[in-house]
């Protein structure tokens, strides 16, 4: 009860300040409408995000609860939005993919990845490269776009598969000297994760959901030639982060388990 309070009272400095230090009175029902938020709501979170106003931000857990938690002691983020295997604690090292709301100035995040400092596999020389989290907002044939100006190779991408709109990025870039342009020099995908035994719980045309959070598209999904993701069969898939509406991840491939018959036909 009393760290609930606590988080309560930070987020009332936080959402009652304004960007000059100042006090503001904002609608109650904006603030909690925010904190109030339960995870199963995650997904039309989700769904409402501008993707254009996302900012990466690197730091530490400072608090942290059974099903929410604190970066910088300014950022708040659902457990549920976690895409890293290695175990969070108060004090971990983090980077995060985070949203601030327009009237209340909250920041929550909607990614968070566990990192280590440095970044694994950097040499001493390669220090003064940076780490962002990108999403992806169109794919040629050879380049890969993370906003209107900004693009990289097709070859410079280390995952097993073609990256989709809304997919997220791991960036490591440097600033070219005297511009504000970025040097890209590595991208991977924010994080995979393997699910067996899962169940195709939407369909329309070319597209389809699993388990009711995950996307899925024909047109750049691996899976057997001779198969068609079937409402209600049961699928092992490999999904990666991806803003898609109301979904969080993305499934790049698919092996089908045991495919559903309807009785009734």
């Amino acid at each position: 009860m009393v760290m609930h309070l606590l988080l309560l009272l930070l987020l009332l400095r936080q959402a009652y300040t304004s960007n000059n230090g100042s006090l503001k009175r904002l609608p109650e029902q904006d603030l909690y409408s925010y904190w109030d938020r339960p995870p199963t709501d995650a997904m039309e979170f989700i769904c409402a995000i501008d993707i254009s106003k996302l900012k990466t931000v690197r730091g530490i857990v400072t608090t942290l609860c059974t099903d929410y938690g604190w970066i910088n002691e300014s950022i708040f983020f659902n457990t549920d939005m976690l895409c890293s295997k290695v175990p969070l604690n108060t004090g971990t090292s983090v980077i995060a993919l985070v949203e601030e709301n327009e009237t209340t100035h909250i920041q929550k995040a909607i990614k968070v990845k566990t990192m280590t400092d440095p970044v694994d596999g950097t040499e001493q020389s390669e220090l003064d490269r940076e780490l962002c989290i990108k999403c992806v907002t169109s794919v040629t044939q050879d380049s890969i776009y993370i906003d209107k100006e900004t693009s990289f190779p097709v070859h410079l991408f280390s995952g097993e598969f073609m990256p989709y709109k809304g997919d997220l990025l791991l960036v490591e870039y440097s600033m070219k000297t005297g511009t504000s342009n970025m040097d890209i020099h590595t991208v991977s995908p924010l994080s995979s994760q393997n699910m067996d035994e899962v169940c195709v719980t939407s369909t329309d045309g070319k597209t389809g959901v699993v388990e009711s959070c995950i996307f899925f598209t024909e047109d750049s999904l691996q899976k057997p030639t001779d198969y068609t993701p079937g409402l209600y069969d049961i699928v092992n898939v490999v999904a990666v982060d991806s803003i898609q509406p109301h979904c969080s991840w993305r499934a790049v491939s698919m092996i089908p388990v045991e495919m559903y018959i309807d009785q009734a036909l």
